[in-house]
């Protein structure tokens, strides 16, 4: 493993050093086998990866829900039970709660912050601890060591989804996470231009386990699409810094908003979980941040429709900045009103000003709220 550091590590993992950039091999067979099983593009986006997470090994797939399921699927078999957060990706969540229980599967959902609720959770036959250290879409953030560390004891595999924080910010393997699983899709490529998961681990056998599964599966990345993730991680550290400072300020004018109820930002004293982002994320928060709009649904929707710099749409870690509103939903810990921002390298000022003038237009319109707030 290189001794660089994590800038030169992202320019340099993987490349070609005969070439200013990676070349794509666009074969459909390369050195005897399908690009199913390999092809030097893709080999040289999972080298790159590897090497950010501190991981030994990785395997690149289409997207991030074929990372997660072609990883899940060659480690669990009927009759295991899996522990995961309250709160995930939506697909995800789906695929554990309407899928895996056809294969005899059962997936018991706690707030993973709660010790006492994990502990319980637990049983002899569980085989994985499935968490988002960020969590997607309300913004806990959960003490990945500490689960770590109870999972272990009970011989359970620790598999954790680091998209919102990137290990520009967080490395999963370093506080003894199994396997780390990313849409790279998202920050990694942070360009919105091409699909792409992964999953990093350092144990030969469960490399062994999820590659066979990828090739079984049949969800391999393009080596276009490779190319073009591999071009975006060269500024992945940059790029955090700004979207986590950016974040940070978006986050502390929202919380002076008088149309906004609750701001969560792991890096605001308010957040329940701050003195975990203070040891767990010395390198900031990310750039996620949720906000709940007052008025409930309606006045979320008529939020969203009013903005003209930011984007309401789906997805995250993006140059731009994105916003999703969310329905209700209590089990997750979403209340009404609550849409998830995914802040991007715009000016800040830029991006404050036009949350605020749909913020002030919404309530403006709907008499909920006065349009005045803090600083």
């Amino acid at each position: 493993m290189s001794n660089n550091g994590f800038n030169t590590e992202a320019i340099h993992a993987g490349r070609d050093a005969r070439h200013s950039s990676t070349p794509i091999h666009v074969a459909a067979t390369a050195a005897g086998y399908y690009t199913r099983g390999g092809n030097p593009s893709i080999e040289a986006l999972e080298q790159a990866i590897a090497a950010l997470e501190g991981g030994n090994q990785a395997i690149a797939c289409a997207c991030g829900m074929a990372a997660i399921t072609q990883t899940l699927l060659s480690l669990l078999k009927s009759g295991d039970h899996v522990v995961c957060h309250r709160s995930v990706y939506d697909w995800t969540d789906w695929w554990l709660r309407d899928e895996m229980p056809r294969f005899g599967v059962e997936t018991t959902q706690v707030d993973l912050r709660d010790a006492e609720a994990f502990a319980d959770a637990l049983r002899p036959n569980t085989r994985i601890v499935y968490f988002e250290p960020l969590s997607n879409p309300g913004l806990d953030l959960i003490d990945l060591r500490a689960i770590v560390s109870v999972a272990h004891d009970a011989g359970a595999l620790v598999v954790v989804d680091n998209t919102f924080l990137s290990p520009a910010l967080l490395r999963p393997l370093e506080h003894g996470a199994d396997i780390v699983l990313h849409s790279a899709t998202k920050f990694l490529n942070g360009h919105g231009d091409a699909l792409g998961g992964v999953a990093v681990m350092d144990d030969p056998e469960l490399y062994d386990k999820v590659y066979r599964s990828r090739n079984l599966q049949g969800g391999v990345i393009s080596p276009f699409n490779a190319f073009l993730i591999m071009r975006g991680m060269e500024t992945l550290s940059i790029r955090m810094n700004q979207h986590g400072t950016n974040a940070m300020k978006v986050a502390r004018f929202l919380s002076g908003h008088s149309s906004v109820s609750e701001v969560r930002y792991p890096g605001l004293e308010s957040h329940p979980d701050v003195r975990t982002a203070e040891e767990l994320l010395p390198k900031g928060c990310g750039g996620m941040v949720g906000l709940t709009i007052k008025g409930g649904q309606s006045a979320g929707h008529q939020f969203a429709g009013s903005l003209q710099l930011v984007r309401p749409w789906v997805s995250l870690g993006d140059t731009g900045s994105l916003v999703y509103g969310r329905q209700c939903e209590p089990r997750k810990g979403i209340p009404e009103g609550f849409a998830r921002l995914s802040v991007g390298l715009e000016d800040a000022e830029d991006i404050i000003a036009d949350l605020d003038q749909a913020l002030n237009k919404t309530h403006t319109e709907s008499g909920t709220a006065s349009a005045t707030h803090g600083d």
